[in-house]
């Protein structure tokens, strides 16, 4: 008896023990942008003001304890121009909608998304004369980074529409942003000068928007056609697919209110469906481990995977394609080219962030599970339009040095007219803005996207050759370090932006490590610890090969010598494609998840056993995965 009852006690002692010990985590304050990365380390957990004296509340606190704040919206910034060292403020409750007695402007909360604003408008018969291509950011957060669309002939930002703004200024003071001089920093402000609580914008009286989408000759973006066709048209977006020597036109047209149609757009950022995302995914993994094998026939048939993907995205941009969201539609289910719809619902995709499952359409990185989810580096450099020609010819010439595909967009350019806003990429000069997406790794820390030289010469080419200047919301954070400012940033514009930084924020309350580096005092960035091979997401310009993968070189191209690329040894540049030898678009999404795997193991046959010993292991846990 005595013995059971010993047992006993022993086993409830086990098991208070084990109860006492029991440790609840704290729930971290870190954050990131919506696509994890970069990664954010504040003293402090969100805050979420409801209105300006919160806001003022928040501030006088960091006054009073010394410490930074930063506030921002959607957090659709990949960039670290998002963390604060201090107290991070979310804005997103700032909701306010009103038309103003004047009739022809209206004010917004800064937490107010793009789609919200739109709608709003078009209960009230106006519309904005353009907006950035994504209608879930801010109006807050499309200010505070210049976010754009696409025009010269009109407007092309949120920022060129602004009349005036309510801001809490460093010092805890509710100011109103009214004067012409201090427009020019507010407009693009990078949340260095004060937290925007609302914002009042021009309006125009409703229309809408007729969009054609149709396939040229990529000599329009050389002969002067694309140019000609840029300043003339309402709106226009080129999709560039250069190994094909073809390009998409997207033309959008205003048109009267009273045209038949209420269509709305999937481009630029779509949602896309859970089960093209997840045989998607799979077919890139495959497709990337064989680009960065060192076996060079392995290396050109990844390489060939990734052109099959953009001829299905080509086609996806003017036709029905399987596996993809229609580009223009008005059932969400069938594509309408042409298509007529009202202006915010045209410009402007938007998406759910909730899992729809296999079946149903989520944002492209929000399905739920990492195997999943589509997350890229968004490219962007913002360069001088008449040096669109030469950057055309550079990139081919890139294409002849090294292989390069466009998998998901091709690259698509936009255009701006001159901005006196100085922080705007297109300030002081008619713009072409270049974007091009890669579609990073599931594990994006330790494994390397395929054709990962031609981004990284393309990027620097963009950045260093032709003076582009990088989105500050996108691109690696390479291109936002110290050097790259100097290079990117007009001097007497950045010395009128750190005035006005001085004036409304003397005190650096909104300071962070993002403008340590516009004013020049500090190089330190805020990257994600995990990245330890730093050139695999632009964290930096390579300079040793451990900053690349072991199956790749630290190493400067022909005719590229101060541009550090990390190339996968025995990579070959490839010759002219034929888009013949592909399956035709409607078969594509059908070749890349059920053949693809498929033709791994007779390829890697052929391969020398020194080529696979990195390359079998990682396509075993692609294909498996």
């Amino acid at each position: 008896m005595k013995l059971c009852q010993y047992i006993i006690s022993l086993t409830w002692g086990i098991f208070v023990m084990q109860v006492t010990s029991v440790h609840c985590a704290m729930p971290s304050k870190d954050y990131t942008a919506y696509r994890i990365y970069p990664y954010c380390r504040p003293s402090d957990y969100m805050r979420y003001p409801s209105n300006v004296n919160d806001v003022v509340a928040i501030v006088n606190e960091a006054i009073s304890r010394n410490v930074t704040v930063k506030a921002f919206g959607a957090r659709h910034s990949h960039t670290d121009i998002i963390c604060t060292d201090g107290i991070p403020i979310d804005m997103n409750n700032f909701k306010s909608c009103i038309m103003n007695p004047d009739g022809e402007t209206a004010s917004f909360g800064s937490g107010v998304t793009i789609k919200e604003a739109g709608e709003f408008l078009l209960q009230h018969g106006r519309a904005l004369r353009t907006t950035p291509a994504f209608g879930g950011i801010t109006i807050g957060g499309a200010i505070g980074t210049g976010a754009h669309g696409s025009s010269i002939k009109y407007t092309s930002s949120i920022s060129s529409q602004v009349v005036r703004m309510t801001a809490v200024n460093g010092l805890g003071e509710k100011v109103e942003i009214v004067d012409p001089e201090d427009l020019k920093s507010f407009k693009v402000h990078l949340g260095l000068l004060g937290i925007v609580v609302d914002v009042t914008l021009k309006t125009v009286p409703l229309y809408k928007v007729l969009a054609t989408n149709y396939i040229v000759s990529d000599e329009i973006l050389t002969n002067g056609k694309a140019l000609e066709w840029a300043k003339t048209t309402d709106q226009i977006t080129f999709y560039w697919f250069p190994a094909f020597k073809e390009v998409v036109v997207a033309n959008l047209t205003f048109v009267s209110v009273d045209e038949t149609g209420n269509a709305y757009t999937n481009a630029i950022s779509p949602p896309t469906y859970g089960y093209f995302n997840l045989g998607g995914t799979k077919a890139k993994e495959i497709a990337f481990d064989l680009s960065t094998s060192e076996c060079a026939l392995a290396s050109g048939v990844g390489n060939t995977i990734l052109h099959a993907f953009e001829i299905a995205a080509q086609s996806s941009l003017v036709r029905d394609t399987p596996g993809f969201v229609p580009i223009y539609t008005e059932d969400g289910i069938t594509v309408e080219n042409p298509a007529v719809g009202f202006p915010h619902s045209m410009f402007a995709a938007s998406c759910s962030e909730a899992n729809a499952g296999l079946g149903g359409p989520s944002c492209f990185w929000a399905h739920g599970d990492i195997n999943s989810n589509i997350t890229i580096v968004d490219n962007e450099f913002c360069i001088d339009i008449n040096s669109l020609s030469d950057f055309v010819e550079t990139t081919q010439d890139i294409m002849k040095t090294t292989p390069v595909a466009f998998p998901l967009t091709g690259i698509f350019i936009r255009f701006s007219g001159e901005s006196d806003a100085y922080m705007a990429t297109n300030f002081g000069r008619d713009t072409a803005h270049v974007e091009f997406a890669m579609w990073k790794r599931t594990d994006s820390y330790n494994k390397a996207s395929g054709n990962l030289a031609g981004y990284q010469l393309l990027a620097q080419a963009l950045a260093k050759k032709f003076k582009g200047r990088s989105h500050w919301g996108k691109s690696g954070l390479v291109y936002h370090g110290r050097e790259m400012l100097d290079i990117k940033l007009e001097t007497e514009a950045r010395d009128s932006f750190i005035a006005s930084m001085k004036k409304f924020d003397p005190n650096e309350r909104f300071m962070n490590s993002f403008g340590r580096r516009i004013v020049k005092r500090d190089t330190k960035i805020d990257s994600d610890p995990k990245s330890t091979r730093c050139a695999l997401l632009d964290n930096c310009f390579c300079s040793q090969n451990k900053d690349c993968i072991s199956t790749q070189t630290c190493t400067k191209l022909s005719g590229y010598p101060d541009y550090p690329v990390c190339k996968t040894k025995n990579e070959v540049p490839e010759v002219h494609l034929d888009k013949s030898a592909f399956p035709p678009p409607a078969g594509i999404f059908n070749w890349l998840v059920v053949s693809v795997p498929n033709l791994v193991i007779p390829v890697l046959a052929q391969c020398p056993p020194t080529g696979l010993l990195n390359t079998v292991p990682n396509l075993v846990g692609s294909i498996l995965g």
